[in-house]
Formats: structure tokens, sequence, C-alpha cells
């Protein structure tokens, strides 16, 4: 599926380097501004790995931009999520504020977990976070990722940066994993595991997830969507190369 025409690169790809990935704003919101405000939200960034190209999207609020509209859209009361790559805690604590529910929040990358976890707690989320990686084989035990300087960039996927082997955690070891009946990702080409599992995940009626084109192929692409079709999901929205799929 195309994220963009040559009409729509034309017109958004200059705005993208101006606003979003600009290394000026960057090292002036490095200097000046420091935390990243969203609203009523605050987020340290109390982190060495962050791009200055990456600092100007806390500036125009166009950081994570696509899976934010669509969890504050359909993200509510009915929801209580899963959150796979918590970043710097900015998505789970919309989407904790949204629901007003627990959420359980994954995160591997072990450089950024202090950040999140304090994240977390200055927005006043409620929250269980796992410094493991979700599987579904309970007899893998370890899996291996790369991990790049930036702190964006952790991926089985795209091999680049340092290979470092992560403890995994089984699913129904989690306590009231069943409870949770909805599924945000957001994990550099890890949407291809979590849907390729959808059917040992019975309570999840909700998914949010970032696609990664540029890791994937046409025919990988086309049998994800697949397996979300024969497990009843049903595309509802889309922002960019983000969906919010329902179960009928």
């Amino acid at each position: 599926m195309k994220v963009f025409n040559k009409l729509t690169k034309i017109i958004i790809f200059p705005a993208y380097y101006i606003i979003h990935r600009n290394l000026l704003l960057g090292l002036l919101h490095k200097l000046l501004i420091k935390d990243f405000y969203y609203q009523n939200l605050k987020f340290k960034l109390n982190l060495n790995n962050i791009p200055l190209s990456s600092r100007s999207s806390f500036i125009f609020k166009t950081y994570e931009y696509n899976d934010r509209k669509l969890v504050e859209k359909y993200v509510g009361t009915k929801n209580k999520c899963i959150i796979v790559g918590g970043g710097l805690g900015f998505i789970p604590s919309i989407s904790f504020h949204k629901s007003k529910n627990k959420i359980l929040v994954f995160e591997i990358n072990e450089k950024i977990i202090k950040n999140l976890k304090n994240n977390l707690e200055i927005n006043n989320c409620k929250f269980d976070l796992y410094s493991k990686n979700l599987v579904f084989n309970k007899k893998k035990k370890i899996s291996e990722y790369f991990i790049e300087d930036s702190f964006l960039s952790t991926s089985q996927y795209s091999k680049q940066g340092i290979k470092k082997k992560v403890e995994n955690i089984f699913y129904k070891k989690i306590n009231n994993f069943d409870d949770y009946n909805t599924l945000i990702i957001d994990g550099e080409g890890v949407e291809e595991y979590f849907i390729s599992n959808l059917n040992k995940m019975k309570n999840i009626k909700f998914i949010i997830f970032e696609l990664h084109n540029q890791l994937f192929d046409k025919k990988k692409i086309k049998q994800m969507f697949a397996i979300l079709k024969k497990n009843k999901f049903k595309i509802i929205d889309k922002c960019f190369n983000s969906y919010y799929l329902k179960k009928n």
C-alpha cells in the first residue's frame, strides 16, 4: 500500500524536512526548550540518543503525528490498551488519558526505560511497564534486536546498529492480559509479528499500528492485511501509514 503518490510527495516532503526534520530548529529546541510539551502533558527528554532533526517535531507537535491522530480520535473508555514500543511515553500517556484505564507498556530499549517510566509517572498514568519482548512462543526465551544510536530505531527487521539479545516474556505470564482489548503497535516492523499471531489474542478487538512500508515488500504487506481480514478486522481509518482497525 502506497503512503504517498508523486503529487503528495511534492507537496508534503518539503514541509516534512522544514518542519518535522529541521536540524537548526532541533538545536534550538535542545538548547532553549529542552522538554516536550503537548496539551497538558509534559515529557522529559533525558536521553543522549535523540537526533537533532527529530527535536523540531517537538516544537511543531508533529512527533508521532500519525498514531496520535488515530489514538485521539478512536481511543475512549471502551479501550484497555497494550502499547508495544513505549518510546518517550507519548502515545502511552495519551492512550491512558483518553481511555482512563490502566495500560500495559512494552519497551525493549534499555537506554530509554528510565526516561519512559519517569514520563508515565509525571503524566499520572496508571501502567505496568515491561522492559522485555512480548512473545507468543513459550519456549523462546531470548530474541535478537538491532539497536541503533537513535532512540527511534530498535528493530529485528532493519539490520542496522548493534545486535543485542533481549529477554522475552510469554504473554500468558502477564497478569490480566486477556482483559485488554486494544493493541497499539509502533515497533519498526514488529507489527508483522503481532499481526501473524492475532489468532492467539482473542481478546483484541481494536488495533492501531504503523506500517513500516520500507521494511516489507508488497507481497508481505498483502499477506499482513490478508491475516487481518481473516481474523475479521476491518480498516476503519488511516493517517498516512498508520491504521485503525476494528474487529467485526
